[in-house]
């Protein structure tokens, strides 16, 4: 099966990495032969990329896939999935991003196109799932992000005296990183040697990025944060063995890998209640949930893990389980069952 695969592909050029590095990675072999674009780093050249590389591969291609956001990439989207329907191949947009439903309302006609001509939607949470098909896009289907389970050996905090914080995004507003730096702040008043580590790039400048630095001079926690930069999935996940919960401050997500990998490894997870967060962490049981920019709100969960050992000890063990229904080896059947259901039609 030939397979075209539109997205980011801009790992080399220091980004993070998106899903269609890992999914492409997952799914070639075999049978299956993915040929992925594009690795432009300009904007306009990769649009162009994209074009030139559909013209170049389309012939035989059994199934195109896209992945789809709510931004600027959307138009990306949008145009690769008219040539794939002009030309009468099959296409899956992959939806990404808690802004998605926005994007359907605010550009309706443009996503009627898109959405109502593909083979299949796939959404990687109910959240999407849910969005899609409550304004008729029930040709939907979900099928989950994925982590490789060979990756995370889960290292269980039995005990939290003083709490030793990760946060993994891209530093970037949505993602809203001055909300860690106020936790921290907040938290050295009840713990003074609580620390935080942030792993993340700059994804689109450094504006942000400076912001957080300044942000953590002017509230006297320098000493206390660690700023990594972009590392490669290996060495935070290493890291992370210095540290006992996983926060994640965004405004707005879909459905977080980061997240996952954290509670694959053994963290107790506190995330802003958002977007298709819900779907995955049920507060209280597997995680726990605050409002976003709710800084108190997270103090409080913070002295909850660390006063309430039983509690901790069976997030932390609910929040392992719920992680194996990420695995890879799970997702890649499902992936392959919808491929071939598609090519067969």
């Amino acid at each position: 099966m030939k397979i075209l695969y539109f997205g980011n592909v801009l790992s080399k050029h220091g980004y993070t990495p998106t899903v269609i590095e890992g999914l492409s990675s997952l799914l070639n072999g075999d049978d299956i032969q993915i040929y992925t674009s594009s690795d432009k780093k300009n904007k306009c050249l990769r649009l162009i990329d994209m074009i030139l590389f559909f013209f170049r591969k389309k012939n035989g291609a059994d199934v195109v896939l896209i992945d789809t956001y709510s931004t600027m990439n959307f138009w990306y989207a949008a145009l690769i999935a008219m040539l794939s329907h002009l030309y009468k191949i099959n296409y899956i947009p992959i939806l990404h991003g808690g802004r998605l439903p926005d994007r359907l309302d605010s550009t309706p006609f443009i996503s009627r196109k898109i959405f109502t001509n593909s083979a299949v939607n796939v959404a990687p949470s109910e959240y999407l799932y849910n969005a899609f098909c409550e304004r008729g896009y029930t040709n939907t289907v979900v099928i989950h992000n994925f982590i490789d389970e060979k990756k995370y050996n889960p290292l269980r905090r039995e005990r939290i005296t003083v709490p030793k914080l990760l946060w993994v995004r891209s530093f970037s507003e949505i993602y809203n990183p001055t909300m860690a730096l106020l936790l921290l702040s907040e938290l050295k008043k009840s713990y003074p040697d609580a620390t935080l580590l942030m792993v993340g790039g700059c994804n689109g400048g450094n504006e942000c990025f400076e912001k957080a630095l300044s942000k953590s001079a002017e509230l006297g926690i320098s000493d206390s944060v660690e700023f990594t930069g972009r590392l490669s999935k290996e060495e935070w996940i290493a890291r992370s063995t210095e540290c006992n919960i996983f926060i994640n401050t965004t405004n707005a997500d879909n459905q977080p890998v980061s997240l996952i990998e954290a509670m694959a490894l053994g963290l107790p997870v506190i995330s802003t209640n958002v977007g298709g967060i819900p779907y995955i962490i049920s507060n209280d049981v597997d995680g726990m949930l605050v409002e976003p920019d709710d800084v108190d709100a997270m103090v409080n969960c913070i002295h909850k893990l660390v006063d309430d050992t039983p509690f901790l000890n069976n997030v932390t063990e609910m929040s392992i389980e719920k992680s194996k229904s990420f695995y890879s080896s799970a997702v890649k059947n499902e992936w392959i069952k919808l491929l071939y259901n598609i090519k067969n039609k």
